[in-house]
């Protein structure tokens, strides 16, 4: 997202010891992998925050290209509480299936080449396999196309969002212009280059998950331990370690995990710039796809 984040030179150390705030990193999984991501959210401008548009730094917003979607690995997706199409729960309750691409700019697609990150390629996925898919957000960014369809921009990721910031987006703070069906949740990665307290941020999810259960009950709430942030952060292993647990305790409310903290480095822009690369993005999205296409109608 052009502006939010700041530039900051990519790579310098921020205060708090944490490598310059690049923005947030996010990773899909890694290709033929099993699927693992890890990565976080990008773009604000603070110490130790996910930064703007510096070279090396949080990456700058590309141009949309044509195309959309990047062709990914066949990485697999590893879900906790529950396993996505299991019993008879179906949250597309019409068609297209309402999804909710919620989180930091790492949801935006911030330095993916079409500006649209996972969400084009994965919507390039459900174009492949004839499924029927919208997004929704108030945030717009992306190709007009993609596979020759519309694509829907729409979306929630806020270019340097910390997971209390995108809470008030959400009900209660915030209602819903249309109740999601499915929410792909990615969040965390700003907490962690800022040093927060990885316990604070994981007890924040837990209440944002909460917040959005309550808002959408019959929506399946699909969280992401965050693809990783390209160089080594206590913080960051600590807070991904508790994200299993916080999601079994939701596992009741139709909430499951995907693993994207195993992404490859080469899935990173690295240098600063903890943000994916198109492959990671591609890689994300496969592990997206992997949880929830076989709920997406026709």
């Amino acid at each position: 997202m052009p502006g939010s984040g700041g530039a900051s030179s990519g790579g310098s150390t921020a205060s708090g010891g944490s490598t310059a705030s690049g923005g947030s990193t996010a990773s899909g999984g890694s290709s033929g992998a099993a699927g693992s991501a890890t990565g976080g959210g990008a773009g604000r401008a603070s110490s130790g925050g996910a930064g703007g548009h510096a070279a090396g730094g949080a990456g700058g917003k590309n141009g949309g290209g044509s195309g959309g979607g990047q062709t990914g690995g066949t990485a697999g997706t590893t879900a906790t509480g529950g396993a996505g199409g299991s019993g008879s729960f179906n949250p597309c309750k019409a068609s297209p299936c309402v999804i909710l691409p919620l989180g930091d700019s790492i949801t935006h697609g911030f330095s993916s080449t079409d500006d649209a990150g996972y969400r084009s390629a994965l919507f390039k996925l459900t174009v492949a396999a004839n499924q029927n898919v919208t997004f929704i957000g108030s945030l717009s960014n992306g190709p007009t196309t993609v596979s020759n369809k519309t694509f829907p921009k729409n979306h929630e990721g806020h270019d340097g969002f910390t997971v209390t910031q995108i809470t008030g987006y959400v009900p209660p703070a915030k209602s819903f212009s249309t109740t999601p069906h499915i929410v792909l949740l990615h969040i965390g990665t700003n907490d962690m280059t800022s040093n927060a307290d990885p316990t604070t941020t994981a007890n924040q999810l837990s209440t944002l998950i909460t917040n959005l259960v309550k808002a959408a009950p019959d929506a399946l709430i699909v969280v992401a331990k965050i693809v990783p942030l390209g160089y080594s952060n206590t913080n960051y292993t600590s807070y991904i370690a508790k994200i299993p647990d916080i999601v079994k305790a939701h596992a009741s409310d139709h909430v499951i995990m995907v693993d994207m903290s195993t992404l490859p480095t080469s899935d990173i822009h690295g240098n600063g710039n903890v943000h994916p690369t198109d492959q990671g993005y591609a890689d994300m999205a496969n592990l997206w796809y992997g949880a929830i296409k076989s709920y997406l109608p026709q």
